[in-house]
């Protein structure tokens, strides 16, 4: 007879009876990552694979490609890699879409630096005629030239959620749960991200900032949410634009507070379409 499951099971209960209107929040699992769309069921990615999809979608822009074509890319990365930057594959492929240095795509070193790989990939996707009229999984192939064409379709409806948020400007349609890295980078990494992925400088950085734009004609919720996804790998603190603040946790974008409560504009003192990334001071 096993007695000591069964006690351990009613201790449990007993205590969880004791915590009243807690017990729910004791037993949901925490939320992690983060999450594209406002819709009842948005579409969740671990931290790493959303800085991945940001990348993406960060070179697709600054090449003139356009939303769409994010959505063929991040369909295909999240078939071939799952969006993770990984050092193997079949037979010589490599990175977020396994590409082949043995097929003409580009050394290792290339293919494992996500801005190549995405712009190859682009690069390539323009090239093939008549693309646009086919659906997102037929486009992937007719880059990827795949054994398992099929595989696609399943990534086509979260794709385009994710391309929404990150390349079709949906205002404030990612929030970021996770906590930041241990190690946490220095603005002035963000700022050489920034510069090397969407191909222009960031306007200023500082110990505890960096400003982005404003920029005329430039959707700037692609690059507020850029900055989101961004946020474990740097550390970063807060992002606001729009009037909105985004922080690390469940409440995503919201009108930021003074201490009584009131509410305050984001960037007082900004042009409007600016977007200003805070990171914690150092202790």
């Amino acid at each position: 007879m096993r007695v000591l499951p069964a006690l351990t099971s009613l201790l449990l209960a007993a205590a969880l009876a004791g915590c009243g209107g807690d017990v729910d929040d004791l037993l949901r699992p925490r939320p992690t990552g983060c999450y594209f769309g406002g819709g009842e069921e948005p579409v969740h990615l671990t931290a790493e694979q959303t800085a991945n999809a940001a990348t993406i979608a960060a070179v697709g822009m600054r090449d003139g490609m356009d939303e769409r074509a994010v959505a063929v890319a991040i369909t295909t990365a999240m078939q071939e890699s799952e969006l993770v930057n990984v050092d193997y594959g079949h037979h010589d492929s490599l990175g977020l879409f396994q590409q082949r240095p043995s097929m003409g795509w580009g050394t290792e070193e290339e293919l494992l630096d996500p801005v190549y790989a995405s712009f190859k990939f682009y690069e390539k996707l323009d090239r093939t005629d008549g693309w646009r009229d086919m659906t997102l999984a037929e486009a992937a192939q007719a880059v990827q030239i795949s054994a398992y064409p099929e595989l696609y379709e399943q990534w086509e409806d979260d794709a385009v959620v994710i391309a929404a948020v990150l390349a079709g400007g949906e205002e404030s349609g990612l929030r970021c749960v996770s906590g930041s890295a241990d190690e946490a980078a220095e603005p002035a990494s963000l700022a050489e991200a920034y510069a090397y992925q969407w191909g222009i400088e960031a306007t200023s950085v500082d110990e505890t900032t960096v400003v982005i734009g404003p920029y005329e004609a430039v959707p700037g919720w692609n690059r507020a949410a850029w900055a989101v996804a961004r946020s474990y790998d740097h550390g970063i603190e807060s992002v606001a634009y729009d009037g909105l603040v985004w922080t690390p946790g469940e409440d995503g974008w919201v009108e930021p507070q003074s201490e009584d409560g009131e509410n305050v504009a984001a960037t007082e003192d900004l042009d409007p379409g600016t977007i200003v990334v805070t990171f914690a001071s150092e202790a």
